[in-house]
């Protein structure tokens, strides 16, 4: 009997516990970072695409951010981490480039990418490196009652042309 009232005691304790639980939050999209335009690689003006006419290269190293949910959807605020390495044909200054946050369930709708500008400085010296961030990316994606915001992914890279997109794929071996 005393260990009938013991083991009572101790799941009617564990019950009223479970009451208190801070409520699970549900995961946020999966960020993906596509190898094949993680990198921007800008040669100097002419014909040149050998190593020795790079002027500089920006890659994406990595990515933060976090989830708020509300109602009708979550809101995904993104930071993105960046290394710019001055080749060596570099002669520093300012470089532009352009990246983008894709959804691939919106495609082709307007809605399932967005483009943003980049701009930083250049290293002046051949094999100079600098880390940078951008911060305050945010991508609000509406969701259906019960959805899960895991349904979605985020894709992230560098819009690149053609002939950087090919560049690219010859480097892997692809």
């Amino acid at each position: 009997m005393r260990l009938f009232v013991c083991a009572f005691f101790l799941a009617a304790g564990a019950m009223a516990l479970s009451g208190c639980q801070q409520k699970i939050l549900p995961p946020c999209p999966a960020v993906r970072v596509d190898s094949s335009t993680a990198n921007l690689v800008k040669f100097r003006d002419g014909d040149g695409r050998t190593p020795g006419d790079v002027a500089y290269e920006i890659q994406m190293i990595g990515y933060g951010g976090e989830c708020d949910f509300r109602d009708d959807g979550v809101n995904v605020s993104m930071d993105l981490d960046f290394i710019v390495s001055g080749g060596p044909a570099t002669s520093g200054g300012r470089a532009e480039a352009y990246y983008f946050v894709a959804i691939p369930q919106y495609y082709p709708q307007p809605t399932g990418k967005k483009v943003f500008r980049l701009r930083t400085d250049v290293p002046r010296q051949p094999g100079g490196r600098e880390t940078f961030s951008e911060s305050g990316i945010d991508i609000f994606i509406p969701l259906k009652p019960n959805e899960p915001a895991a349904a979605y992914d985020i894709y992230v890279g560098f819009q690149l042309t053609g002939d950087q997109l090919e560049f690219n794929r010859q480097q892997r071996g692809m």
